[in-house]
């Protein structure tokens, strides 16, 4: 895996012939997908779904894991006749998530998964889990039994282009390349979002390449409000917050991690915001931005006023690394929200939200 140059393909990266030198009960592949637009883990399902079983009992034997799940949504039935066949034939099993965001958070399909929770600023190998994406477990079942590098990365394009489409390309490929493959975008003036449209950054350069942890290409006007949202300036975001943040606590109510558990309150930091620059703001208000993990629920769905807690705590934790301060949250002995159940955030209402609507029911064909 190593000299395959195998890494997580879910977006961090992380090399997983690392991750695997790790001892765990539970493996999950990771198939949930969280950012609406993105097809391409259910075209690796639908499409390889014995080389992705093949991965994971591969991940399962190195880490001496008993149990392997797959762990997809439910919105997804016609995954699960390839699945089955397949999951069947190593002994694992198949569970369906919830159609909401962050489900495939790595933190949230553990809980679901397993009922564990991942402590404060852990991983899922604190609590004896491996989560690897799908297609990081077909990069691995290549590697293993063929000695194949990873060449090739399948990726997603949609959003403002003539065909929307699911596709693999060489890493490498320049993203004005790929958009050809699409039949080109509709508008004249456009950007991508590298990535999922929730947490994926904005790209103006066309010669920027396809790399092994790019999931899709969305295309969209650079008027869009969800890109003058991601472009708007983290200081500019943190003086609004200040000066009109109204303390009503939905950004913690709604908060992934704050649901699991953790002590972390986005209200509490946009009120830290108003004390001279954090100065005079209680440390307990401040340093539980270190447990944010961007997901965006707070400022895309939660701030009635359209404010950005996610940014600001971006701005906190660049002020505490200067000033020296670690991380103090890690606490082992946490337990769920009881009303988390409640408070999940309907797929459909993200993309409504996001003003994805237009491009959310346009499938992304496989282009094989």
């Amino acid at each position: 895996m190593k000299r395959a140059g195998v890494v997580g393909a879910g977006g961090a990266g992380f090399p997983t012939h690392v991750k695997l030198q790790a001892r765990v009960d539970t493996v999950i592949a990771n198939g949930a997908e969280c950012e609406p637009l993105l097809a391409c883990d259910k075209v690796a399902m639908q499409h390889q779904a014995a080389l992705l079983c093949r991965g994971l009992d591969i991940v399962k034997q190195v880490t001496g894991a008993d149990r392997a799940v797959i762990a997809l949504k439910s919105r997804d039935p016609k995954l699960l006749t390839p699945l089955r066949k397949a999951a069947d034939e190593i002994g694992a099993e198949i569970f369906l998530l919830a159609d909401v965001y962050p489900a495939g958070d790595e933190q949230v399909t553990v809980f679901e998964v397993t009922g564990r929770i991942v402590p404060e600023s852990g991983l899922p190998l604190d609590v004896g889990c491996v989560v690897d994406n799908v297609i990081t477990l077909i990069n691995v079942a290549r590697a293993v039994d063929d000695g194949q590098p990873v060449t090739d990365r399948l990726l997603t394009i949609h959003g403002e282009v003539h065909r929307p489409v699911t596709v693999s390309l060489p890493i490498g490929t320049p993203f004005h390349r790929a958009l050809e493959i699409a039949d080109g975008p509709r508008l004249d003036s456009y950007v991508i979002l590298e990535g999922g449209p929730v947490m994926g950054p904005v790209v103006t350069d066309m010669e920027v390449t396809v790399k092994k942890t790019t999931s899709g290409l969305i295309v969209l006007s650079p008027e869009h409000p969800l890109v003058r949202r991601k472009l708007a300036s983290i200081r500019r975001e943190v003086q609004i917050g200040a000066s009109v943040c109204c303390q009503c606590r939905m950004c913690t109510d709604l908060c992934p991690r704050f649901l699991l558990g953790h002590e972390i309150h986005p209200h509490l930091v946009m009120r830290s915001s108003m004390h001279s620059g954090y100065r005079d703001a209680a440390p307990e208000q401040v340093t539980n931005a270190y447990l944010c993990c961007d997901c965006g629920v707070c400022e895309l769905i939660a701030c009635p006023l359209d404010l950005s807690p996610r940014k600001v705590n971006m701005s906190l934790r660049q002020v505490l690394a200067a000033n020296g301060i670690a991380n103090p949250h890690r606490r082992r002995e946490v337990a769920p929200h009881p009303q988390r159940r409640h408070r999940m955030v309907p797929t459909s209402r993200l993309v409504a939200r996001l003003g994805l609507a237009p491009y959310y029911h346009e499938k992304a064909a496989f282009d094989a």
